[in-house]
C-alpha cells in the first residue's frame, strides 16, 4: 500500500513538472519570437511584419504543433486514469502511515525508558505481561494506612474482554483506589482523545490471540493444580531433613521425584477445585498480573497479596449473593454463565434485577470493533465479534468450572 501511494505521488509530480516545463518552455520561445529587430518600425511596421508562407503553415509548422497536442493528450490521457486508479492505494497507504505513526507514538508514551514518557509498562510491564508497583493504601480521610506491592495486570489481553469504547473509559477515568490514575482529559489527566488513541493502537500490536490466550490459561491451571498446600509441604520437607549429616543437608533437593511425590500424597492441592484455581489465577506467583483471575476485582486485599475471603467484593460487587441474582433454578447457572462468558453491557439488564455499567468484561467472547470515524481511528483492521464457543480469554468450560464455584460461595 505505501509502495501503491509512493508511486501515486511520483506520477502526480512527473506529471506537474512536465506541465511546467512546457509552459516555461513555450513563454521562452513566444518571448524571444516577438523580440523587435532594430530598425524594424521604420522598414516595416509591426503588425505588417511577414510570417510563415502557407506551405510552411501547413506543413512543419501545423505538424510539429499537431505533434505536441498529441503528446499533451497521450500524458492526459494515460496519466489522469493512472492517477486514478492509484488513488485507493494512496488513501490506504496514508490510513497506513498514520496508524505506523500512531503505533510509534503510542510505544513512547507506554515504554519506561523511551523518553519518560507516561511508563504504563512501569505497571503493566514490557509488552504488557503484568508487573508489580508500589501503591499506598489510605483511609477513607485520606490518611496513610500501609504501603503494598499492587499487581499491575497484563494488557495482553485487554481487547479479548473490554471493546475500545471501554478500554478508553478505563483510560480516561482510571480505577477508583488502586494505582491506575485517570490518564484522559476528560478525567483530569494529561491525554487527550488522539493520545488515548495512540496509546490504544500501540496496544493492540502486543495483543494475544484467543488461542494464545487459552493456551496460556490451560498451562497455569494445570500447574495450580499440581500445587500442594505450602505450610504442609514444608514440614513435609523440614521432615525429610531430620536426621541428615551437614554434607547429606548441604546437597539436598527439595525438587526430588521420591520427595515429591511423598508431598503430593500426605498435603491436600491448594485448590480444591479448578473453578477456584481459575477464580485466583495470579495469586500466588503475579502470572499475568491477575489478568485472566476474578477474585482481582472480587477479593478484597487480592490484589496485593493479602486476599480476605474470596468473593467477599472490592472493585466488583460482593459473590456472595450470586443466587440471588442468577436464581437457583435449572436456568440460573446457564445464565449466570452465559454473563461471565459476554460482560455487561451499560443500562442492559441481566440476571434477577442486575443492570450492567459496561465494566464487567466478557470472558469467553471476543469484543467486536469497527472503525468509528468520529474518534478519527484509522488503519486498524475492524474485526467482527467472537462467539462463547470460540472462546476469548478462557473457555467455555473453563467460564463454567468458575460459576461453579462461585455460586458455592453464596450465603443464606
Amino acid at each position: 500500500m505505501l509502495l501503491a501511494a509512493s508511486t501515486q505521488t511520483s506520477i502526480g509530480l512527473v506529471l506537474l513538472v512536465v506541465a511546467f516545463l512546457v509552459g516555461i518552455a513555450y513563454a521562452f520561445i513566444n518571448i524571444r519570437q516577438s523580440r523587435p529587430e532594430v530598425g524594424s518600425e521604420i522598414e516595416l511596421a509591426a503588425n505588417r511584419k511577414p510570417y510563415l508562407s502557407d506551405e510552411e503553415l501547413e506543413g512543419r509548422k501545423l505538424d510539429r504543433t499537431l505533434s505536441l497536442g498529441l503528446l499533451g493528450l497521450f500524458i492526459l490521457g494515460i496519466g489522469l486514469p493512472l492517477y486514478w486508479l492509484a488513488e485507493p492505494g494512496r488513501q490506504e497507504g496514508a490510513a497506513e502511515r498514520i496508524s505506523d505513526e500512531f503505533v510509534k507514538r503510542g510505544s513512547e508514551m507506554f515504554d519506561v525508558t523511551a523518553n519518560g514518557g507516561y511508563n504504563c509498562a512501569f505497571c503493566h510491564g514490557t509488552n504488557g505481561v503484568g508487573g508489580v508497583t508500589p501503591y499506598t493504601i489510605t483511609d477513607a480521610e485520606g490518611r496513610f494506612v500501609k504501603q503494598v506491592d499492587w499487581k499491575g495486570p497484563a494488557l495482553n489481553t485487554v481487547f479479548l474482554r473490554y471493546t475500545r469504547d471501554e478500554v478508553r473509559y478505563i483510560l480516561e477515568y482510571g480505577r477508583p483506589f488502586s494505582p491506575m490514575p485517570a490518564w484522559g482529559a476528560k478525567g483530569g489527566g494529561p491525554l487527550t482523545e488522539q493520545k488515548l488513541q495512540e496509546l490504544m493502537d500501540y496496544i493492540t500490536t502486543f495483543q494475544l490471540t484467543p488461542e494464545q490466550a487459552q493456551a496460556e490459561v490451560t498451562g497455569q491451571l494445570d500447574k495450580m493444580m499440581k500445587t500442594r498446600e505450602p505450610t504442609c509441604a514444608a514440614a513435609v520437607v523440614e521432615e525429610a531433613k531430620v536426621g541428615l549429616s551437614d554434607e547429606e543437608l548441604a546437597s539436598f533437593d527439595e525438587n526430588d521425584a521420591t520427595l515429591q511425590a511423598r508431598i503430593d500424597s500426605t498435603c491436600p492441592p491448594l485448590y480444591a477445585s479448578e473453578g477456584e484455581a481459575l477464580f485466583n489465577m495470579g495469586y500466588d506467583d503475579g502470572f499475568a498480573g491477575g489478568a485472566y483471575s476474578c477474585g482481582r476485582c472480587h477479593t478484597k486485599g487480592w490484589s496485593y497479596g493479602e486476599k480476605e475471603a474470596d468473593g467477599g467484593g472490592a472493585f466488583g460487587p460482593p459473590l456472595t449473593n450470586v443466587l440471588n441474582q442468577f436464581p437457583g433454578s435449572s436456568l440460573g447457572p446457564q445464565q449466570q454463565v452465559d454473563f461471565v462468558c459476554n460482560g455487561s453491557e451499560q443500562g442492559v439488564r441481566y440476571g434477577q434485577n442486575g443492570q450492567g455499567t459496561g465494566r464487567m468484561p466478557g470472558y469467553c467472547v471476543t469484543p467486536p470493533y469497527k472503525i468509528n470515524a468520529e474518534n478519527g481511528e484509522v488503519g486498524i483492521e475492524p474485526k467482527d465479534a467472537g462467539t462463547p464457543d470460540q472462546g476469548a480469554m478462557m473457555t467455555q468450560e473453563q467460564v463454567r468450572a468458575i460459576v461453579e464455584y462461585e455460586r458455592s460461595l453464596a450465603r443464606d
